[in-house]
């Protein structure tokens, strides 16, 4: 990455391309280019947060400002949280998107499940990596809490004609997702999952098949023996579920 992509990526002009330029981004930096389009409240609080968090690995920065932005937003006159959110959410810096993505989460937070769930999917759709990982990331903790109400909510959605949607919701849940906690109930009892993964054992999408691949190549770290017996009762019997099932295997022994 050139010095003069990183400023205009640091300064909210252009979006990320991979992890290494997500990774390389100056959040504090982002906080202060963005100051005079916001609030000043906000902007002041935005600034110390990203501040106070610079020593911090990415997800929990993000997560933090993102918060920030949230406690913000929730206590803003109905017009201007409105007005905020959408600057956020629809900015063309991934990064502001990715905190617009913790805000909902926590604006979320007296919502039902569902309600949660669909305003995450505005998020889950983004067109940027990042954002949907940081959308997944955002409302995990929520569902995790709430497992066996979210693990059904989740196969009512997870058929929709998006696989962007489709992967969302096979994702959130992984038994050892990346840069988050583990859900040691899925880790130890996986089979609970099944209504929600057995539909999904043929998804079509590639990018929605590896998600379904890496939650049972999750699983099979604690428990083998029930994804070896989940393909004996579903072989693969396609070109899809053959992917899936090389891919969800490749911790076991060969």
């Amino acid at each position: 990455m050139t010095d003069e992509r990183k400023t205009l990526i640091d300064h909210g002009q252009l979006a990320t391309r991979n992890l290494a330029e997500c990774l390389a981004v100056n959040q504090l930096t982002v906080a202060h280019a963005v100051a005079s389009e916001l609030p000043t409240t906000l902007a002041q609080q935005l600034a110390a947060t990203a501040e106070a968090s610079q020593t911090l690995g990415l997800s929990k920065k993000i997560a933090a400002i993102g918060l920030t932005l949230g406690q913000w937003l929730e206590q803003a006159p109905a017009h201007q949280r409105q007005q905020v959110f959408e600057y956020c959410s629809a900015h063309r810096s991934d990064t502001l998107r990715s905190w617009a993505a913790f805000a909902q989460a926590h604006l979320s937070r007296s919502l039902n499940l569902e309600a949660a769930l669909l305003a995450q999917l505005r998020f889950a759709q983004d067109e940027h990596f990042g954002v949907r990982e940081w959308a997944w990331m955002a409302l995990r903790p929520r569902l995790a809490q709430e497992l066996e109400g979210a693990l059904a909510l989740l196969g009512q959605h997870a058929g929709d004609k998006n696989p962007l949607v489709r992967r969302f919701c096979v994702e959130v849940l992984r038994p050892r997702g990346v840069w988050c906690e583990h859900i040691a109930a899925l880790k130890q009892a996986p089979e609970v999952a099944e209504p929600l993964l057995v539909p999904r054992l043929a998804e079509a999408d590639k990018y929605a098949q590896d998600s379904v691949a890496n939650w049972l190549n999750d699983a099979s770290k604690t428990r083998p023996d029930w994804v070896l017996q989940l393909f004996e009762r579903y072989p693969p019997s396609c070109k899809a579920s053959r992917r899936i099932h090389t891919r969800a295997t490749r911790s076991l022994p060969q």
